[in-house]
């Protein structure tokens, strides 16, 4: 097969380029030729360099810094708004402090100096299924343990007052069951008259049935009830809610629907008693 010869060089086209770069060399180092177009050149890249950081780099830079300025200010918002749940929570306990407490040793210890023993922990709300709550009778809601899981029965309070006790724990979260839940029961007293108030199903409101024929006494709107005590679960005295509307039952007996002044929704941060014994 025949090859094809290569064609000539060019050398005189090279040998015309370099003469009149070394020519545009000698005229810009000699006379400075050149020098406005660099600069102009020059210029030109600090200009672009300058659009492009105003444009693109320095609104992204400024965009990151108010992302973080308004977390830490959302961060700060919340903790203030968690110290102040707590502030309340605890002003309910110092205020009701002789009314939770059946032993006046711990009522004296409590007054004087804290002990780390104290039967009361802080705690925070995990999850609470609101909507659930609104719209069914099962009102439970979760708080992230502690160093250790509450113990089962624990009064749960809130700045507004009892809200609902420990009804379970695992390693990870308690259950609490509030007291409008329809399997939940408090007891209550009002005067010398006692009843268990059930939950009704509905926010915050409980139910009282008793046999008119073995009470005489009449009720009206407005009346309060308090917690009685009894059977050693709640605190004794603490305000639970009054009579909001009374009506005849199927049976016969007369329905006192209570409305409880606690309301679970108001807050987070809430406080586990132990009011008959040391956790």
């Amino acid at each position: 097969m025949a090859r094809i010869a290569p064609g000539n060089t060019p050398k005189f086209g090279y040998f015309v380029l370099i003469i009149l770069a070394s020519l545009f060399l000698y005229l810009d180092i000699q006379y400075k030729t050149f020098t406005s177009t660099k600069n102009f050149f020059n210029a030109g890249l600090i200009a672009t360099n300058l659009v492009i950081k105003n444009i693109v780099f320095t609104p992204i830079s400024n965009l990151y810094k108010l992302t973080n300025n308004k977390l830490a200010l959302i961060n700060s918002n919340e903790l203030l708004v968690n110290e102040l749940e707590l502030s309340k929570s605890e002003n309910f306990l110092i205020l009701n402090k002789d009314k939770l407490f059946n032993d006046n040793s711990e009522l004296y210890a409590f007054i004087n100096d804290i002990p780390n023993d104290y039967p009361y922990e802080i705690a925070i709300i995990s999850s609470f299924d609101t909507n659930l709550y609104k719209c069914c009778d099962n009102h439970r809601l979760h708080l992230f343990n502690n160093s250790s899981p509450f113990k089962k029965g624990g009064t749960v309070i809130n700045s507004t007052g009892i809200i609902g006790q420990i009804s379970d724990s695992n390693n990870k979260v308690s259950e609490v069951i509030l007291i409008s839940d329809i399997n939940h029961s408090i007891p209550i007293k009002s005067n010398t008259f006692f009843c268990n108030a059930n939950g009704s199903g509905k926010p915050q409101v409980l139910e009282c049935k008793y046999d008119p024929s073995l009470w005489k006494e009449s009720f009206e709107i407005g009346r309060i009830f308090y917690s009685s005590g009894l059977g050693g679960i709640f605190p004794e005295g603490i305000m639970v809610g009054s009579i909001i509307s009374i009506e005849n039952a199927a049976d016969g007996d007369i329905l006192l629907n209570i409305e409880s002044i606690a309301n679970p929704l108001t807050q987070k941060n809430v406080i586990v008693l132990y009011p008959n014994d040391i956790k």
